[in-house]
């Protein structure tokens, strides 16, 4: 395998020479809300890429900030340009002249990814057309039906789809095809997300577990328990459900689990209703004496993660994953980075979760509030079972280790090499 963290220098300069300065586009379709793991993963490989190429991070962000990002995600981002491009201006769906809403589409694709020798697509929606020799689509988790037909249609009329409806549904399971198989790879982030783009989309994928930055210390431990997610808000896919870990805590703290704190961290957009449902946590959390903080530096997060003990996620909490499996955490980088910190995560038992915690040696998985307090206690009250599953859990963590994700990538990539 040829690999950028090869130890044989040889090896390694010879792939340098083969595929030195092509020019890549790494796209991240997320439009709102802060740097999450999406936009972390894309660093990563953006930093590893801008090595030996000449790599463009494209987004559609008109306050999107690089430094920002580099300081976020922990990379150094320095040889990478950033690139705006205003959100596709067609509706995904439309029932209206789609033949030559077509044409219109891949135009605007191809100032998309045409610039560009690799196109590296990071999605949660149907992709773009990828108009360069060589596209790569990372599948983060495939929010719409294929086809997903969303058409003017009264469902109190009783006489279901028009002829033109019809028509124009069968045009877009045509384009929708088309899309995915302009790239010659696809990936997924986790199993789960692997089963619902085959689901939803009919599309075979490889799963590329995401990169965690798995450096910590071993540091002091205090009574602290952390969760650390997006304050996201509704309708910007899955939220976090901060609300509901603030309120479990306030019953533990209530209960007579005084010498214990909470952190909840994240990153907040900086939106009136973003701002607006930050206040409102913030509320719950002096109510109970937790610490609800947001934007916190990088190097502060990692000094959090090793002073805390516990570590607890709730992304899926009162959904129905059958039906909303969108609502859910995807993988799950933070509940990794707490882990290769030592803290024993206590997290739902939904989505990607159950790919990274071994149930009763690295840490716990729970179906309800009180199973999550439950096993929080548990953990609390031994010493000897926490240290063993802390241990447990920092091994655990390198299975999803930054080195590991982009030796996947770029074997993955290997056979574009001698073609680009």
């Amino acid at each position: 395998m040829l690999s950028i963290l090869s130890s044989d220098v040889e090896i390694r300069q010879q792939v340098v020479v083969r595929i030195y300065k092509v020019k890549i586009g790494i796209y991240n379709e997320p439009r709102g809300g802060g740097i999450g793991g999406s936009e972390c993963m894309m660093a990563v490989l953006a930093e590893a890429l801008s090595q030996s190429h000449k790599v463009d991070f494209v987004h559609h962000r008109k306050n999107f900030c690089l430094e920002r990002l580099a300081e976020q995600s922990g990379t150094n981002l320095s040889h990478v340009h950033p690139r705006y491009v205003a959100p596709e201006p067609f509706p995904a769906i439309s029932a209206a002249r789609p033949w030559r809403r077509y044409q219109a589409v891949r135009k605007w694709h191809a100032t998309l990814s045409e610039p560009y020798d690799l196109f590296i697509a990071s999605v949660h929606e149907i992709p773009p057309f990828c108009h360069a020799p060589k596209g790569v689509l990372v599948v983060l988790f495939p929010i719409y039906a294929f086809p997903y037909i969303v058409l003017q249609h009264d469902e109190a009329r009783g006489d279901g789809y028009t002829l033109r409806e019809r028509l124009a549904g069968g045009y877009h399971r045509r384009e929708w095809a088309e899309r995915l198989n302009t790239y010659e790879v696809t990936t997924a982030i986790s199993q789960f997300s692997k089963v619902w783009t085959k689901r939803l989309w009919g599309a075979e994928s490889q799963v590329v577990y995401p990169p965690v930055d798995t450096r910590f210390e071993v540091a002091n431990k205090f009574n602290l328990i952390l969760s650390v997610g997006r304050f996201a808000i509704e309708g910007e896919g899955h939220t976090k459900k901060q609300a509901e870990m603030l309120t479990a805590f306030s019953t533990l703290r209530h209960s007579g689990f005084s010498n214990w704190n909470y952190f909840c961290a994240g990153g907040l957009g900086n939106s009136p209703r973003h701002y607006a449902y930050f206040d409102e946590l913030s509320r719950i959390g002096a109510e109970c004496e937790a610490n609800v903080i947001a934007n916190v530096a990088r190097n502060e997060l990692k000094q959090l993660y090793e002073k805390s003990k516990i570590f607890w996620h709730a992304a899926g909490y009162g959904e129905d994953e059958d039906v909303h499996p969108e609502l859910t955490e995807h993988f799950g980088i933070s509940t990794v980075e707490a882990m290769a910190a030592g803290c024993v995560p206590i997290v739902i038992n939904r989505g990607g979760q159950r790919e990274i915690v071994q149930h009763g040696v690295s840490g716990f998985l729970w179906d309800t509030l009180d199973e999550l307090k439950e096993y929080t206690l548990t953990v609390a009250r031994d010493e000897q079972l926490r240290e063993r599953m802390s241990l447990a859990a920092r091994r655990r963590a390198q299975d999803f280790s930054r080195e590991k994700f982009v030796e996947s990538f770029f074997e993955l990539l290997q056979p574009f090499y001698n073609n680009l």
